[in-house]
Order: structure tokens, then C-alpha cells, then sequence
């Protein structure tokens, strides 16, 4: 399971480097070489690269609001079915009552 984890957040996090380029590139025109290396410096900071990255994944991309922000908060909600799938499977695990 922790490798679904790394994966899916590896992936993701190229995904959203490309979303705040596109938004970088769409609000100030500045594209190419200098986009990325903004970019990289802007994903790692956590406000100002997801509302970059929504901006640009709303603008671009041509996204639904929803969409983008759930591209960059996706583990929360499986983190949420991951939890249920413990709780319910706690609830009818049978081998640990007495």
C-alpha cells in the first residue's frame, strides 16, 4: 500500500508542477526555461503553489474548480476511504472478540 502512496504522490506532484507552470505562464506570459525553474521554487511553497496550480489548471487546463483543487488535495479523501476500509474491516473481523 505504501508504494501505491509513493507512486500516486510522485505522479501527482509532476502533474501539479506542469498545472503551476501553465498558471504561471498564463498570468504573467512567462513560459519556457524561466516557468519551470519558477515553478519548482513555487511548488514548495504551499499556499502560493496550489493557488497557482488551481489557476492554472482552472485557466488552461480548462478545469472544473473542484478538479483542480482536488489535484492537489487527492490524499485526503483516500485517506478517508483507506480509514473506513480499516474501520469496517476491524468492525467485522470476528477473530480478535471473545
Amino acid at each position: 500500500m505504501f508504494l501505491f502512496f509513493y507512486i500516486a504522490y510522485f505522479v501527482m506532484g509532476i502533474v501539479q508542477l506542469f498545472a503551476i507552470m501553465d498558471g504561471i505562464d498564463y498570468a504573467t506570459g512567462i513560459g519556457g526555461i524561466f516557468g519551470f525553474f519558477i515553478a519548482l521554487f513555487t511548488t514548495y511553497i504551499p499556499l502560493l503553489g496550489a493557488g497557482l496550480g488551481v489557476y492554472g489548471a482552472v485557466n488552461v487546463w480548462d478545469w472544473h474548480w473542484i478538479q483542480a483543487v482536488l489535484l492537489y488535495f487527492w490524499f485526503i479523501p483516500v485517506i478517508i476511504v483507506f480509514g473506513l476500509i480499516m474501520i469496517v474491516s476491524e468492525f467485522f473481523d470476528t477473530s480478535n472478540r471473545s
